[in-house]
């Protein structure tokens, strides 16, 4: 009779199975609501049944049967640290460990990927048991040999996925690169051509190269396409070694540059692009050439202009030590650079206090977290109105003593903070993402006129953003402000005024302005009510943009196409520059983004569609080959 005494069944382990998909679904795929806490309370149940369930086999064995539900409870108990360094590694397990910034950020990366690897290996070992152990239906059948190997197997199999996993991560963190793909240089894009139509002065373009030089021919059709266009530009091809006092005037240090000139004698100005003579070395800047012309060409071509930052308040331009590293505002800088726009501080001592200085094509105010002065509101004010450029970027519920400036433009901040439960992205997997919007309901003004032409490719992004209004007085003010939301969210967002991230209450959904622009004509130049030239309007007249969120181009955003596209065709309007929206050709490698939808579509296909077939596939064949050796033997 104890020999024909059955072994354990599948029960225990299904019900570990079917708790750690659960947990699953609810941490990962659905990540926040009721339904997220209910389905990952059931999972932990179901593993902490299927643990008990476990144990209550192994009290029950003896001899090898007691030995093999041994190894099945400790594959299980592997699954179960698993779930509980899991833990450890959300928000409310950092928490607990007083964890903050940099060691936060360290922990969950280390945690997260221990949790992972002990899941694996643990589940593995659950699995490969459970495979042999079904062979074995009674307790005369169970052999230690078979289910040692089986274990073997598993952790063999696990360990080695967990390895090359880690190596992959590794080398994508190295980012070591072989490239050996075919390349061709850009050509000429509508933006460029348009410039160059534009001259008004001849412009030399002297190719530094000998004749038998290989990037040459890669070069050269690129600026003879740009000659084509306007009889004021000129290319002509010159060895460095034949011209060496343009070369000392202008400091060409050798074969493999592009020299742009403009004047004559004394007054020549020039600017070099670094191209390389070889084509290993000239390969990145050829598949950017046309944006590497249109910069130092709008460098050639325009006087300098400055656009004045403010200081002093707490911006995010300011060089903060205690600032995440996400605050900074490198990549703003770089875009400025590039548009050829130099930067100056603003603030009290350079005489914020009594007026905005002369010379400033625009002033842009980032973030801000202290209060402007009265004094300083007003000067801003009185720019404005008298044909000065603004660029504002707010936070929500913070102090920033611009009120004034908003209300004499007719702009006010709405209280609370912007969120929505349907149109945010995911990054603490909790309530608080609700914050973390995006919206590409742009319209048709030239402060959008790029980000809504491609309004299906791109979105702006806000994190803890603010709704904008028209102030109730707005239509009485002298000079009258034109007002214009260009960038509004969809009607499933709403105003977040208790913290909760949870609509309700007075927190209905709603369709919220999340930019705002202004222009108001200065009172003198309508002194007698006449109807002005519009062209000439609208060169004199002032221009506000207001932006409804400091991090909007701050560097965790920045580098999104959304928010950098905005920002740039807020500075074409305000500034009246054409030119700083030029469409740039490029061939460079354009890095595969996917929706929140298409990414989770990648994960499940490639983690589980694809795989799990093969695996079943691959057990029949062992099972039918074994079944048939029995038979046999």
């Amino acid at each position: 009779m104890k020999q024909a005494q059955s072994t354990s069944s599948w029960v225990p382990s299904g019900l570990l199975f079917s708790g750690v998909c659960l947990v699953f679904i609810g941490e990962r795929v659905i990540g926040t609501g009721d339904a997220r806490g209910m389905l990952s309370g059931l999972g932990g149940l179901l593993v902490v049944a299927a643990l008990v369930a476990r144990v209550r086999a192994l009290v029950a064995a003896a001899d090898h049967v007691r030995s093999a539900e041994g190894h099945l409870l400790g594959a299980h108990l592997g699954v179960v640290a698993g779930l509980l360094v899991y833990a450890l590694s959300t928000d409310a397990g950092l928490d607990a460990m007083g964890l903050e910034e940099t060691a936060r950020s360290r922990a969950a990366g280390a945690l997260t990927v221990l949790w992972l690897a002990i899941a694996t290996v643990a589940t593995s070992a659950v699995l490969f048991l459970e495979l042999a152990y079904a062979r074995m239906p009674v307790a005369a059948s169970v052999e230690l040999r078979r289910l040692r190997n089986a274990l073997s197997a598993g952790l063999t199999l696990s360990l080695s996925a967990v390895f090359l996993l880690c190596m992959n991560y590794v080398a994508a963190e190295r980012d070591v690169r072989k490239d050996v793909s075919y390349f061709k240089t850009t050509e000429p894009s509508g933006g460029s051509l348009g410039m160059v139509e534009r001259l008004d002065e001849d412009v030399r373009v002297v190719l530094f190269f000998p004749r038998s030089d290989e990037v040459l021919p890669r070069v050269r059709p690129y600026f003879d396409a740009l000659a084509a266009e306007s009889e004021k530009l000129q290319v002509e091809v010159v060895d460095f070694d034949l011209a060496p006092e343009l070369a000392r005037k202008h400091r060409v240090r050798g074969n493999g540059q592009v020299l742009l000139l403009r004047g004559e004698g004394d007054e020549q100005r020039g600017q070099t692009i670094q191209i390389g003579n070889s084509l290993t070395a000239a390969r990145p800047t050829l598949r950017k050439l046309d944006g590497l012309f249109q910069q130092h060409f709008s460098k050639l071509a325009r006087a300098d202009r400055k656009v004045y930052l403010t200081v002093g308040h707490g911006e995010r331009n300011m060089k903060r030590p205690e600032a995440p590293s996400g605050d900074g505002t490198q990549v703003l800088s770089a875009i400025l650079t590039r548009l050829n726009l130099g930067t100056k501080d603003l603030g009290l001592s350079e005489g914020l206090g009594s007026a905005v200085p002369d010379g400033s094509s625009a002033v842009v105010v980032v973030g801000p977290q202290d209060p402007f002065l009265p004094e300083e509101a007003e000067a801003l004010l009185t720019y404005v109105r008298e044909g000065g450029r603004v660029l504002l970027m707010l936070d929500p519920d913070v102090d920033t003593g611009l009120a004034p400036l908003l209300s004499g433009l007719g702009l006010k901040l709405l209280p609370g903070v912007v969120a929505s439960k349907k149109h945010h992205m995911r990054r603490a997997h909790g309530p608080s993402d609700h914050a973390l919007v995006y919206s590409n309901a742009y319209s048709s003004h030239p402060s959008v006129t790029t980000a809504s032409r491609h309004s299906r490719e791109v979105a702006s992004v806000f994190v803890r953003g603010v709704g904008i209004g028209r102030t109730a007085d707005w239509g009485k003010l002298t000079p009258r402000p034109k007002v214009i939301f260009p960038l509004r969210s969809e009607r499933e967002f709403f105003r977040d005024l208790d913290g909760d991230f949870e609509p309700g209450g007075d927190e209905a959904e709603q369709q919220l302005n999340l930019m705002a622009v202004v222009s108001v004509t200065p009172a003198s130049k309508k002194g007698d009510g006449s109807p002005q030239d519009d062209k000439a309007e609208g060169e004199s007249e002032g221009r506000l943009v207001v932006i409804g969120d400091g991090d909007f181009m701050t560097d965790k955003l920045a580098a999104n196409n959304g928010n950098m596209l905005v920002f740039v065709d807020s500075l074409a309007w305000l500034i009246g520059n054409e030119d700083l929206v030029a469409e740039v050709s490029s061939e460079e490698d354009v890095k595969i983004e996917h929706s929140r939808e298409q990414d989770k579509l990648w994960f499940y296909g490639t983690t589980f569609a694809v795989p799990v077939p093969v695996l079943a596939l691959g057990l029949w064949v062992a099972q039918r080959r074994r079944k048939l050796s029995e038979a046999r033997s």
